[in-house]
């Protein structure tokens, strides 16, 4: 059943205990591969420092930096904001144009925005040793049923061991584009769940309204000295 917002506009339904607003939750998306003078160990320190920076601006709601395990040099960014106009605020100050400069010197930024569409757990807060799961998408289908379908697949891990959250997020500039994080306290658990049959035949359910579907581990990276 649709839902009504405080302004007038109806809103799709969302998954089963995976709520989130979006107008509650934006997301700003960087995509970092290293390169030219960059190092992994350059770019994991800069981008600590620049985590660092971004920590107590008004309207944050967390953020988190993931290591890719299946791309060397590959990593994403994630910050989560209360609204687009906090949001807008923090990306346009001069502190984070200057801490873009020394991080394009480091490596290739694929930029991105989104909002959240479901969440369990806090946005996103993700100890620096935790492990996990990115689901990429494009969808071919309805997107009711995409987000029906993924919530489906990270609602059976909410109650288990060293599971921490999940957090689901629709780009607002391709509106067919969705990531999905899910993340868990260990390597083991995460693989674990990964390699699991309940995760493959919802994973299987999710290829019916998607032209691609990608799965990646990563890890939470943890504080780096400054530098």
């Amino acid at each position: 059943m649709a839902r009504e917002a405080a302004n007038g506009e109806t809103l799709d339904p969302r998954p089963a205990g995976l709520r989130c607003d979006p107008g509650r939750l934006v997301a700003t998306l960087r995509r970092f591969e290293v390169s030219g003078e960059g190092t992994p160990e350059s770019l994991e320190r800069e981008l600590a420092r620049s985590s660092r920076c971004q920590e107590g601006r008004r309207g944050m709601r967390g953020q988190v930096t993931l290591r890719s395990l299946d791309r060397p040099g590959s990593y994403l960014h994630v910050s989560c904001w209360r609204s687009f106009g906090t949001l807008l605020g923090a990306i346009h100050a001069a502190p984070s144009c200057a801490e873009l400069d020394r991080l394009t010197r480091l490596a290739d930024v694929e930029p991105g925005q989104a909002v959240g569409v479901g969440l369990l757990g806090t946005a996103p807060t993700v100890a620096d040793t935790a492990h996990a799961i990115l689901v990429e998408a494009l969808l071919d289908g309805d997107a009711a049923r995409f987000e029906l379908d993924f919530g489906a697949l990270a609602g059976q891990f909410m109650h288990d061991t060293g599971f921490g959250g999940v957090l689901l997020l629709r780009s607002t500039t391709d509106p067919r584009a969705y990531l999905g994080l899910l993340w868990w306290t260990t390597a083991e658990l995460c693989d674990e769940a990964l390699g699991s049959a309940r995760f493959a035949t919802r994973h299987h359910r999710l290829h019916s309204t998607t032209t691609r579907l990608t799965i990646e581990r990563a890890q939470a990276t943890g504080p780096h000295p400054a530098g």
